[in-house]
């Protein structure tokens, strides 16, 4: 009776290896040969299994080494059902700067048995060689407090055809900037999620309030002394996009002071923006109040208005190495 047992489990063992085996022997072959040309779109690969329904290839951001969960560009669906050679052209329409993994993905025919290999990738990098848009910026001063907003055009621009990078904020004791007192660096990336769209697709809005609070941009039916040309129709207050200082903070003395900004690459193979001119402020030793003097760089231009304020890519094309003017440069990663 043991030795039957013993039998009975070798065949049942022996059979599980071979079910796992016929398991395996489904998955799908992955295509050799993957060459992709990132200046034009252009690729080729050869594809080996004929079970393969259709491939496509797309493009996930690498962040610290890592290929993210979620493609942010497509090409369209590639037939499959063959052997041999398979080429085209995909858009890169969509594609911004950054590190990307240009994964060919193959995939079964729905309701087959079969199981999709691994993606086979090539790793690439956008915007080599250029330099980041000029970013413009918004002053409020009032007593010892500085408060500043990163233009919403230029965030768009980012976000939309290079990507949101570092901003660096200086303040100088002299009018030829020679001589700095303080300065500071924050990440851009981080007000992507407060970017929401206004209806969908129409128009986007990098976070404010229309019910009040600290930060008032325009007074309603209150003069705003110092404020760039125009003015919305209603009470704006920015709440995410916005930077303060103090000369407490900062540890400076009240006085007259030349602030720049300027873009820094994340990567380097992408360029830092050029420098903004100077905004003059002056702080003094007064506790803020609720209004303030207004300044802000040569090419600030405030949200657009429908029933909130709200901005979209492309528009203001007056901007130092606008984006959109940018060509695409991409280069295979090494």
């Amino acid at each position: 009776m043991k030795k039957i047992i013993i039998a009975l489990l070798l065949v049942l063992s022996l059979s599980l290896c071979l079910a796992a085996l016929a398991e395996e022997t489904k998955t799908l072959t992955a295509p050799t040969d993957f060459v992709f040309d990132p200046m034009t779109g252009e690729y080729s690969f050869n594809a080996v299994d004929e079970n393969v329904s259709y491939y496509f290839i797309r493009f996930f951001e690498v962040k610290d080494g890592q290929i993210s969960g979620e493609y942010i560009s497509s090409s369209k669906r590639i037939r499959g059902g063959k052997t041999g050679t398979i080429s085209g052209k995909i858009s890169l329409d969509d594609v911004a700067w950054g590190n990307y993994a240009v994964s060919l993905n193959s995939f079964a025919a729905a309701g087959s048995d079969y199981v999709s290999p691994d993606p086979v990738n090539i790793f690439a990098n956008y915007g080599v060689g250029l330099p980041l848009e000029r970013p413009e910026m918004l002053a409020m001063v009032s007593g010892n407090e500085v408060q500043f907003v990163i233009d919403w055009w230029t965030l768009d621009n980012y976000m939309y055809y290079e990507y949101l990078p570092l901003a660096k904020i200086t303040f100088y004791a002299d009018e030829a900037c020679t001589q700095e007192v303080y300065s500071d660096t924050v990440d851009l990336a981080l007000l992507k999620n407060t970017l929401r769209k206004n209806p969908p697709g129409i128009e986007e809005i990098w976070g404010y309030t229309m019910t009040g609070g600290k930060h008032l941009y325009i007074h309603q039916g209150t003069e705003v002394i110092g404020g760039p040309v125009g003015s919305l129709s209603s009470d704006i207050y920015f709440c995410f996009d916005l930077y303060t200082y103090s000369t407490t903070s900062m540890g400076i003395p009240a006085g007259t002071y030349y602030v720049t900004l300027q873009a820094l690459s994340k990567d380097d193979f992408v360029l830092d923006s050029q420098v903004t001119p100077a905004i003059t402020i002056t702080l003094t030793d007064e506790e803020p109040v609720a209004e303030y003097e207004m300044a802000a760089t040569e090419l600030w231009h405030e949200p657009g208005q429908m029933d909130m304020p709200g901005v979209n890519p492309g528009l203001q094309t007056d901007r130092v190495d606008f984006a959109l003017n940018q060509p695409t440069v991409g280069q295979l990663a090494e």
